[in-house]
C-alpha cells in the first residue's frame, strides 16, 4: 500500500486472541500499555490457530472516559482461549484503510470521512496491523477504522 492511499475495504468476519489493557482516555498509562505488549509477547505462542505469524493487530476502541487496546493474534477461532487473554470476533465490516509514514494516519482518515459523507462505526472496533520486528507506532502500521 502507497504512502497516504487511502481506501474502503470489507473484510470478513475475523477472530482474535490477544492480551488486553484499559487506561484512562485523557491521560493513557504508557507504562501500562508497554506491560500487556511484554505479556502478549511473552504468551503469543500459547495462542492456537494463529493465521499469520509475520504480524499482530491491536484492536481497540476509546470513549471520552476510556481507551481500551488489544495485542492479539488473528485466530481460525476462539475456542481455546488461554487463561488471562480474551477471544473475540468481528463481524464482517466495512473499513477505511490507510498507511502513512509522516501524517496522523486517523486525521487522514477524519478528513476522508467529511468529505465523502460517511460515518465512523463506533459501536465496532479500529485495527491496527503491525508487523513483528518494527517498532509499534501508527506510522508503521495498516489503519482500518470501521465505517457505516
Amino acid at each position: 500500500m502507497e504512502n497516504d492511499q487511502i481506501e474502503i475495504v470489507t473484510l470478513e468476519e475475523k477472530h482474535f486472541i490477544g492480551v488486553p489493557v484499559t487506561t484512562a482516555f485523557q491521560r493513557v498509562d504508557t507504562e501500562s500499555m508497554r506491560e500487556a505488549y511484554q505479556r502478549f509477547l511473552t504468551r503469543k505462542s500459547e495462542i492456537q490457530g494463529t493465521l499469520n505469524q509475520d504480524e499482530y493487530v491491536c484492536p481497540h476502541f476509546a470513549n471520552d472516559i476510556l481507551f481500551t487496546y488489544i495485542y492479539c493474534m488473528e485466530v481460525t477461532g476462539t475456542e481455546d482461549v488461554p487463561q488471562g487473554m480474551v477471544g473475540f470476533s468481528i463481524p464482517s465490516q466495512r473499513y477505511v484503510k490507510v498507511r502513512s509514514k509522516d501524517k496522523d494516519p486517523y486525521a487522514l482518515v477524519k478528513s476522508f470521512l467529511r468529505e465523502e459523507g460517511l460515518e465512523n462505526n463506533r459501536q465496532s472496533l479500529a485495527l491496527e496491523v503491525f508487523k513483528f520486528g518494527e517498532d509499534q507506532h501508527f506510522h508503521n502500521a495498516d489503519i482500518y477504522v470501521p465505517i457505516y
